[in-house]
């Protein structure tokens, strides 16, 4: 499987489309004059990809396109990416659109509506490339977290931008920003071949297998230490069965049989002692209304008898006064009759300045004075014994409260002590719980051996995993993968003419750089001097690794972008245009850096393609037919009318 890419393509606010084609399989140079926006091809790449930030440069690309577009094309299969441009100072957006099975890019912009998320993005894009399930555990210790490789880093081989290619500091696309580093480093072995395709697999078994193994061996000696009579496991439970009373306090077992059959005896069901009887706090409640009923009852009494009282009282009284009347006017039985006026004295005849009652009247008053007091004699029998009545009933309500506060004070014993013996209960189930926790893990171990068969297994499986993740031999496969693009490393610095090429050449997994084994020790790319140098060892390495990647069919695209790697002897702003490549030794290096390119794609033909962006032109006819876009007289990568009409 190989992805390479088939064009570039932008679009204007106004719908028109500008494209830049490659060929697949073989060198594609893009020449010009400098501002004409050949860099931006890497950053369009770069941004269609699913890069969290658009870096495209501000100016006269961000302000006069609406989408940037890339086709890509897996093995005949044309695979559209589009993302729509965020605009001047705009740091990216998440309209991208994504189809598969696509002939060519859309004439319009017009199709192109969001259906996919950056992580989406990505995650499709590993699916095209192929990449399996996998992911890097670091070594114990370390605070990074478990990384599984994707296109994200995939993409960090592909790149070469202009201020990467001649960085002695940094070898690989983005390696200066933050993780980036350790995010090569994890997915190294998995891209170079050293993790197997099945690596993932196995480690998710080995990391199941220990788990198991290290659940069976917890069980086991945990069951074990319950299960050992020796220790003072038992001994301590029989202590505790006894001081919350689920035994006697003199229990005592000589052997380690008498020791269960006591432990299981304390361990036995047992039933609540209140548990028969009515509910306590529901009787204090019936105790309480009864109470307070009846007291209820005692104040009516009372009151009903002081109203007899004041009855009998006023009785009495009216009695006394009514006899002192009676008496008083008992005298008028001397009058003999009734023939005097009222202002002529009975008695004497005299006359009277004040007029008194008749002697028939003052009979009268007598006669009704005798009779209230015969009612008054009458009724005063019935008040008596009203008021005995009462007091009787009086007495029969405080004997009742006087049961009942005393049944009050008993319950509110009674509840005191039912608390006391539901802790005691509870504290003796829980005590119960744990000697049948052990009792039942004693017997499982002493009867069971299969858990010690399963520990076994479980011990045979994660060794036999553990020699198939074996780290060394991880190590030692990476190892042989870098050494083989150490190889080729040394081989295309010969050709190249680096100096220190005559030494031997490796890839610093570590430190992310080129190593060079001299006789006074090794020397990395930073201490190697001169802008050609490191170049030419950036383009070396990348050559030489994504040799490894094509030879062992990996997932890493087949293509790489390379941005101005003359500018160690042509700056951007020298723009000598032609060259012949034979006149002085900068010509001569430029045409020894693009000879290799153009002979490493017809090697690997047609497994890989190289897009190089650069202003010098080689005046010979392989380099003629490796260009694929050149860009002077006012020919941009923004065409002059979409300027115009922005």
């Amino acid at each position: 499987m190989t992805l390479q890419l088939r064009a570039i393509a932008i679009y204007s606010h106004a719908g028109e489309r500008r494209d830049v084609e490659f060929v697949l399989g073989r060198l594609n140079i893009v020449t010009g004059a400098s501002k004409t926006g050949k860099s931006a091809l890497l950053d369009i790449v770069d941004y269609c990809w699913g890069r969290g930030e658009c870096t495209i440069p501000e100016g006269e690309i961000r302000r006069s396109v609406s989408w940037f577009a890339i086709l890509l094309d897996r093995d005949g299969e044309g695979i559209l990416i589009a993302r729509r441009n965020p605009g001047p100072a705009g740091k990216a957006s998440d309209e991208i659109f994504f189809e598969r099975g696509v002939v060519g890019f859309p004439d319009t912009s017009q199709p192109f509506a969001k259906n996919v998320t950056a992580d989406g993005l990505r995650a499709q894009l590993s699916m095209v490339l192929g990449i399996a399930e996998n992911k890097h555990v670091p070594e114990p210790g370390s605070t990074r977290a478990p990384l599984e490789a994707s296109a994200s880093q995939a993409i960090f081989f592909c790149l070469q931008a202009q201020d990467e290619i001649a960085n002695r500091r940094l070898l690989f696309h983005r390696q200066g920003e933050q993780f980036i580093p350790s995010h090569i480093k994890d997915t190294l072995p998995y891209f170079v071949g050293a993790m197997g395709e099945d690596h993932y697999l196995q480690r998710m078994r080995y990391d199941e297998a220990r788990a198991r193994l290290r659940k069976l061996e917890r069980d086991y000696a945990e069951a074990r230490a319950l299960a050992n009579e020796a220790s003072g496991t038992a001994q301590s439970l029989l202590q505790e069965a006894k001081r919350v009373g689920l035994l006697p306090a003199n229990a005592f077992a000589d052997t380690p049989a008498d020791l269960r059959a006591l432990l299981a005896t304390a361990a036995a069901p047992r039933e609540l002692a209140y548990a028969r009887n009515d509910d306590p706090a529901a009787d204090l409640t019936d105790l309480e209304n009864r109470r307070r009923r009846l007291r209820g009852e005692m104040q009516e009494m009372r009151e009903e008898i002081a109203d007899v009282q004041r009855l009998e009282r006023e009785a009495s009284e009216f009695q006394v006064e009514a006899r002192e009347q009676e008496a008083r006017l008992a005298s008028i039985g001397l009058l003999a009759d009734d023939s005097g006026d009222a202002e002529t004295c009975p008695l004497c005849d005299s006359h009277l300045a004040i007029p008194i009652p008749s002697v028939s009247e003052v009979r009268r008053s007598l006669t009704a004075l005798e009779g209230q007091l015969k009612s008054v004699r009458r009724d005063n029998p019935r008040l008596q014994a009203r008021q005995a009545e009462l007091e009787s009933r009086r007495n029969a309500i405080d004997e009742q409260l006087k049961i009942v506060q005393a049944d009050i004070l008993a319950r509110i014993s009674e509840n005191e002590r039912l608390r006391i013996e539901q802790d005691q209960f509870t504290e003796q189930a829980r005590t119960a719980g744990r000697i049948g926790y052990y009792l039942e893990n004693a017997r499982t171990v002493a009867s069971d051996e299969g858990i010690r068969l399963a520990i076994a297994r479980a011990r045979a499986e994660v060794s036999e995993l553990e020699q198939l993740l074996d780290q060394e031999a991880l190590e030692e496969r990476l190892t042989t993968a870098l050494g083989l693009v150490g190889r080729d490393l040394t081989r295309y610095a010969r050709l190249l003419d680096l100096e220190h090429g005559d030494n031997t050449l490796r890839l610093d997994r570590k430190n992310l750089t080129v190593v060079a084994d001299t006789i006074d020790g090794p020397l990395a790319l930073p201490q190697i001097g001169s802008g050609e140098n490191w170049v030419g060892y950036h383009v070396a390495a990348h050559l030489a690794i994504h040799g490894l990647f094509r030879a062992r069919k990996r997932p890493v695209p087949a293509f790489l972008i390379l941005d101005q790697p003359s500018q160690a002897h042509y700056p951007p702003e020298r723009d000598v245009g032609a060259i012949d490549g034979k006149s002085d030794e900068d010509q001569a290096a430029v045409a020894r850096l693009y000879r290799l390119l153009f002979d490493y794609c017809a090697e690997h033909y047609p497994e890989m393609q190289i897009i190089v962006m650069d202003h010098v032109e080689l005046l010979e006819d392989w380099f003629r037919d490796s260009t694929v876009q050149r860009w002077r007289d006012n020919i941009k990568l923004v065409p002059v009318s979409w300027l115009r009409s922005t």
